[in-house]
């Protein structure tokens, strides 16, 4: 073995980091602030589906390049970084937005504000939409339906889809917004 892993740190210098030690280190960072990523991505793309394979991109990724990695660093900042670049090689192939576009939605994201504390208010108001609708958004946004199939599954017009999610999106966005200005452990009261 050489010399040089067998030696202890001199005074000010981190004592080396082992590589499964480094990896076990990142994926559990990753996995403390996987919801801020997830946040910041599904902010970037607008699409569930392509959030969830990039956000499986940046774990493997950073799991790779767990030894580049400095402890003395935000953690959080270089996975966000990590997450853009994915996003950007997905809207390349894609060919959705460009990256001019990409850099800017990016910067404008404040990653201490990525609706962490929207997430379980906006699923509570879910639930208080008529089951029509509620079924509608879900069918919209979780299983990834175009108003064209939307249309065709519940026997509407595409008009009369994109008229009702967009009523949806405007109850759910109201519901949050009351929701947030609550406050945390005020009980709302029945309407």
């Amino acid at each position: 073995m050489p010399a040089e892993k067998n030696q202890l740190p001199s005074a000010g210098q981190p004592a080396p980091v082992l590589p499964g030690e480094a990896t076990v280190r990142v994926q559990q960072l990753f996995v403390r602030y996987q919801s801020q990523l997830r946040s910041f991505v599904l902010a970037l793309t607008g699409d569930f589906g392509v959030t969830d394979d990039i956000v499986q991109e940046v774990f493997l990724t950073i799991t790779a390049k767990a030894s580049d990695f400095r402890p003395d660093a935000s953690f959080r900042h270089w996975m966000l970084a990590i997450a853009r670049f994915k996003v950007l090689e997905s809207r390349r192939s894609a060919r959705r937005f460009s990256p001019r576009v990409i850099e800017s939605l990016a910067a404008a994201l404040k990653p201490d504000t990525l609706g962490e504390d929207r997430l379980e208010p906006l699923l509570d108001c879910l639930t208080e939409l008529p089951p029509k609708m509620q079924e509608l958004v879900r069918q919209r946004y979780f299983s990834q339906h175009g108003p064209t199939e939307l249309a065709a599954m519940f026997g509407r017009s595409i008009s009369g889809v994109n008229t009702t999610l967009t009523k949806a999106r405007d109850l759910l966005r109201e519901c949050v917004q009351r929701k947030l200005n609550a406050g945390p452990g005020v009980v709302e009261a029945a309407s």
